[in-house]
């Protein structure tokens, strides 16, 4: 179960810097995003987000949420 809150903190802390815009970070998800998806997933620019903008706030919030789960997890297992 720690594992789990390990990775929940790796991937928070991922998305955070994507939100971020960590070393252009944001636009290597963006490219990756618009190479990965299916053309039925696609909007017009490409990738499954209408702005770069809007990626990043979708990520902050996922990271931020991932970064306070893995937190309560990691913390409840070390108490115990």
């Amino acid at each position: 179960m720690m594992l789990r809150g390990v990775l929940a903190l790796m991937a928070g802390g991922f998305l955070t810097l994507v939100a971020g815009g960590f070393r252009n970070l944001d636009v290597w998800v963006w490219d990756r995003a618009d190479a990965y998806f299916s053309p039925h997933h696609r909007t017009a620019w490409g990738t499954p987000w209408k702005s770069l903008g809007r990626m990043r706030l979708q990520c902050g919030v996922v990271g931020a949420g991932l970064l306070i789960l893995g937190l309560a997890i990691t913390l409840s297992r070390l108490s115990q």
